[in-house]
């Protein structure tokens, strides 16, 4: 302390070191006062010649330089060596004793902490865990003196194993119940799929039979239909082909009368249909059959006047060509073809005669010689007759041919 209030008060800076600033300068102690203040003269000296040099340099404020200051760490010139307390064999003896005793009572804790963890894992239970504390216990407890805490670590090992062997059977019992589960799921999957198997067999069985019925009653439907349309056929062509039983008396008025051909008239447009179909057809025909007519020439009104002569089934054909109900309709905008059929027609079993338009209330119809020759064909070859000319309605007499016309009778189609 002296040497550094000796120091403030000459104003020495100590030179710089090598070492870092940090560092303690310390005198070792066996330095005695002599070189002490050896020391002290030689700071002396290099704190006169700093104060020289501070003399010396310029006085100008620009070029003042001021050396660092560097302090240093005050020097400890004399330290006295204090001795350590020398212990007893009989006081570190009873220290060692005091040690072991905290040690063993610091076991002994841990041990406690670890049964009461291992009674409660028990408890709940928890065998994993319990069994692991308890062998961490066991390691412990060698070094454990107390007969209590040895006495409830093996009550608690016995609770464990009792535990494990609980837990052990409880893992069986479900082990079994989960493969009785399984069987019983699986037994019962496989008898859903027997049933579905069973009513998708059903099923198809009934689909199979079902459609074996619908086969064999669309065969027998098609079985019926083609004998009908046979019978059908076979009526048509019988009406179209058995003659009257005095076929030569009709044949030989017609010749006589210069009766060549019939005719009917139809819209172009049912040209196609009568093709496709083989012949001319009554309306009737048509509309009980599923024919259908493009152009029909009559109207509701004719058609209820045919129903009350009983002629709806007969196809009506003129004598003249140039009928008043063609020219009508040809006004209205139809056009219309004349059909020339042939005069065999009139020779058929079925065909009726009417002595003018068989609409008309006032005519006569019949299948017989007489009905024929009640045709006045001197007013049918006549043409474009007015229709207060006493020949008009004369004129319109009609050949009525029952159901049919093939194409064979029909010369222009």
């Amino acid at each position: 302390m002296v040497l550094i209030w000796i120091k403030r008060i000459f104003g020495i800076v100590t030179p710089p070191s090598n070492e870092n600033d940090g560092d303690k300068i310390t005198l070792p102690k066996s330095l005695d006062k002599e070189h002490s203040l050896r020391e002290l003269e030689n700071r002396k000296r290099i704190a006169r010649e700093g104060k020289e040099e501070i003399k010396l340099s310029s006085i100008n404020w620009y070029k003042i330089f001021i050396p660092k200051r560097i302090e240093k760490v005050p020097n400890n010139i004399f330290q006295a060596y204090k001795f350590n307390k020398v212990s007893t064999l009989k006081e570190l003896k009873e220290e060692r004793l005091k040690k072991e005793a905290h040690e063993l009572k610091v076991l002994e804790d841990s041990v406690k902490v670890l049964l009461i963890d291992v009674e409660s894992l028990i408890k709940k239970r928890n065998a994993k865990d319990a069994k692991r504390k308890l062998s961490t216990a066991l390691e412990k407890i060698v070094k454990v003196k107390d007969s209590s805490i040895r006495q409830r670590l093996l009550h608690l090992q016995i609770c464990l194993d009792k535990l494990l062997t609980e837990l052990k059977q409880e893992e069986l019992a479900r082990l079994t119940e989960e493969r009785r589960r399984r069987e019983e799921e699986a037994k019962r999957q496989k008898e859903a799929e027997e049933r579905a198997k069973k009513e998708r067999e059903r099923k198809e069985l009934e689909e199979r039979e079902r459609k074996e019925a619908k086969a064999k009653r669309f065969a027998e439907e098609a079985r019926q239909k083609e004998n009908a349309e046979r019978q059908e056929r076979q009526r048509l062509e019988a009406l179209s082909s058995e003659l009257k039983d005095d076929w030569q008396s009709f044949k030989q008025v017609l010749d006589e009368n210069g009766v060549r051909f019939l005719y009917h008239f139809t819209d172009v447009r049912n040209i196609p249909s009568i093709k496709l179909h083989g012949g001319l057809f009554s309306w009737y025909y048509c509309r009980t059959h599923g024919i259908n007519i493009p152009c029909q020439g009559g109207d509701i009104k004719s058609q209820e006047l045919d129903k009350r002569y009983g002629l709806e089934d007969y196809v009506r054909l003129s004598f003249c060509n140039d009928h008043p109900m063609k020219w009508r309709l040809e006004q209205s905008g139809s056009t219309m073809k004349i059909l020339k059929i042939k005069v065999d027609v009139a020779l058929l079993k079925e065909t009726q005669f009417s002595d003018m338009n068989a609409a008309d209330e006032r005519h006569t119809h019949g299948k017989t010689l007489m009905h024929l020759r009640m045709v006045d064909f001197d007013a049918t070859r006549m043409h474009y007759l007015r229709n207060d000319d006493p020949n008009f309605k004369p004129h319109q007499a009609e050949v009525m041919v029952k159901t049919f016309i093939p194409l064979k009778y029909i010369e222009n189609i």
